[in-house]
């Protein structure tokens, strides 16, 4: 069967101030994430992979989840200042939801931003709809490499090959974009689109595509970036403004009550 666009709105969207904002030319990660937070009116929020905090510390939700094996901050500093609407996990994604999270804990928006392999995204993922609220939405980062050498899944081989073609740009991005392969074919009860103007996010929401491609696991696990560059078409890239537009009724809103302006 052949791969059809999830369900959209077709309205005209043009001349729509918030609209316009999120599809400017160079949207930030942390405004595409508070855009979709700003669908609930109580959002509990989840990210995986938080580093620095860059993003996660400038996002305003009722309950916020932070993960990663290492923070590269004073966490125990930020969760005493922040009280215990804030939590701070420094354990691996494997850990956390595998022995950490309360089974019936269910978050409004989560941010996969891991490690940057198709494999362990692949967990962070599954494990991650267990634990999504009706309603709810996931974001993958980095499902957009820039060149080949930050599509390959070992960071020591990118390290190697970047300084070779002299490429400043620090963008490790490994073969994260392999899950939206996956999704597309073996999660037809789910809905997604890539952010196009910014460095590739998808989007992913409970909504089911009456079709689906039909390709293996073998088939998906070694997909090149040549292969990726070639069938761009199923990231659904779109602009964010366009995303969010479309998602009005979808998310959030629909399912919990009306939209926190």
């Amino acid at each position: 069967m052949t791969n059809t666009a999830a369900p959209r709105v077709t309205a005209s969207t043009a001349g729509n101030p918030a609209t316009d904002r999120l599809s400017k030319p160079r949207i930030r990660r942390f405004e595409v994430i508070q855009a979709l937070l700003d669908f609930f009116d109580r959002p509990r929020y989840l990210e995986v992979g938080v580093s620095k905090g860059t993003t996660f510390h400038r996002l305003e939700a009722r309950f916020k989840v932070a993960v990663d094996p290492r923070f590269r901050f004073d966490w125990q500093a930020e969760q005493a200042g922040r009280g215990p609407r804030t939590q701070y996990h420094e354990v691996t994604s494997d850990v956390y939801f595998g022995s950490i999270i309360d089974p019936t804990q269910e978050f409004d928006v989560i941010y996969l931003d891991g490690l940057h392999t198709f494999e362990q995204t692949l967990r962070d993922f599954t494990n991650a709809v267990a634990h999504l609220a009706e309603g709810g939405v996931i974001v993958v980062d980095d499902v957009r490499p820039s060149s080949y050498h930050a599509s390959l899944s070992d960071p020591r081989s990118y390290q190697k090959l970047r300084q070779y073609v002299r490429d400043d740009r620090r963008a490790w991005m490994g073969d994260v974009y392999k899950l939206v392969w996956f999704i597309d074919t073996f999660y037809p009860s789910m809905s997604y689109a890539t952010v196009a103007n910014n460095h590739g996010q998808a989007v992913v929401w409970r909504e089911r595509r009456r079709s689906v491609t039909e390709r293996t696991v073998s088939e998906i696990g070694p997909l090149s970036f040549e292969s990726m560059v070639l069938d761009h078409d199923v990231l659904r890239l779109r602009p964010f403004g366009e995303i969010v537009a479309d998602l009005d009724g979808r998310i959030g809103r629909a399912k919990r009550g009306r939209r926190r302006k």
